[in-house]
């Protein structure tokens, strides 16, 4: 599955978890948690809400609470430092933050160097679990969120502000759960209408609003993604995948390639079958273990000059 409402799970701390992945690709996504990301390698672009902006290496980015996002780093994986905290984590002593949206997705530090290392001493902190590390990690947070209010334009949402986002998230992820459970079935807008309780006409502008792409279009590239990655799998005919996929024909799913890969999807298999970087047979986000986390993080820390008699 592609398009998707994201679960995040707090297996440490209620309301956040931070982790570290290589990333290739991730599909249109959104979840209730704000994320931070810091980008340890690579040049990730991401897809906020329909603009495409590209990041360095540091580049520090701030994804705002069920704000649809896409990232892409199909050449080589990013390696990237996530992030994820509910509004419910400053519920007994800042609660307002539950109504904060920022209006920049870029981050732009008034001290770059100390967020840099707060954010990668906090997963070192996450990680060692010593006594009333979670104390330490709340520290931590502060520090950056103290830091993100005074660097960044955010407005507050409240009352029927606050309920017309929150009924437009629902619906999203109304929609995208749909789509997720009946690509590879003959579906159409009137299908989708009807399962929301909604008219035909006001959910295509919804979706072309919202997702930047019609419903069909929309359709047609969660088939494209998941044709893709059964692809890099290597396990299946094409003509299977084709079916399995929901593809009426293979011409469709032929022009799909074309039109997001450039490339036939025969032309797209040879690819992966001489592809010599091993993450485009496992998949396109490969999740850290906690001891590869904190040896990366580490030398990240080291490349770059980051230790605490610079602070």
């Amino acid at each position: 599955m592609y398009l998707e409402v994201e679960t995040i799970q707090h297996p440490q701390i209620n309301n956040m978890n931070i982790t570290v992945m290589d990333i290739s690709y991730r599909a249109p996504h959104l979840h209730p948690e704000i994320e931070l990301i810091l980008v340890l390698k690579g040049n990730p672009s991401f897809n906020i809400d329909g603009t495409l902006t590209q990041f360095s290496e540091k580049s520090i980015v701030l994804i705002n609470a069920n704000e649809l996002h896409e990232i892409i780093s199909e050449d080589r994986p990013s390696t990237l430092l996530n992030l994820h905290i509910l509004p419910e984590y400053f519920e007994g002593y800042f609660p307002q933050m539950k109504f904060i949206r920022f209006q920049e997705n870029k981050l732009m530090s008034k001290n770059d160097y100390l967020f840099i290392y707060t954010f990668c001493k906090l997963l070192k902190t996450y990680l060692s679990q010593d006594p009333y590390y979670q104390i330490q990690c709340a520290s931590l947070i502060n520090i950056m969120l103290y830091d993100i209010l005074e660097s960044c334009a955010y407005y507050e949402m409240y009352e029927d502000k606050l309920k017309t986002t929150t009924k437009r998230s629902q619906q999203l992820s109304d929609i995208i759960r749909y789509i997720e459970e009946h690509y590879a079935e003959k579906i159409t807008l009137t299908d989708l209408a009807d399962y929301l309780n909604l008219s035909a006409s006001y959910l295509s502008h919804f979706i072309q609003d919202n997702l930047h792409r019609s419903f069909s279009e929309f359709l047609t590239y969660t088939r494209y993604l998941n044709a893709k990655s059964l692809l890099m799998k290597g396990e299946m005919a094409l003509t299977d995948i084709c079916y399995n996929c929901g593809f009426s024909s293979y011409l469709y799913m032929n022009n799909a390639f074309k039109k997001y890969s450039d490339c036939t999807p025969k032309e797209f298999k040879q690819k992966m079958s001489s592809e010599p970087i091993p993450y485009t047979k496992k998949g396109t986000v490969i999740n850290y273990p906690p001891a590869q986390m904190l040896s990366t993080v580490t030398q990240f820390m080291i490349d770059n000059n980051l230790n605490e008699f610079k602070i």
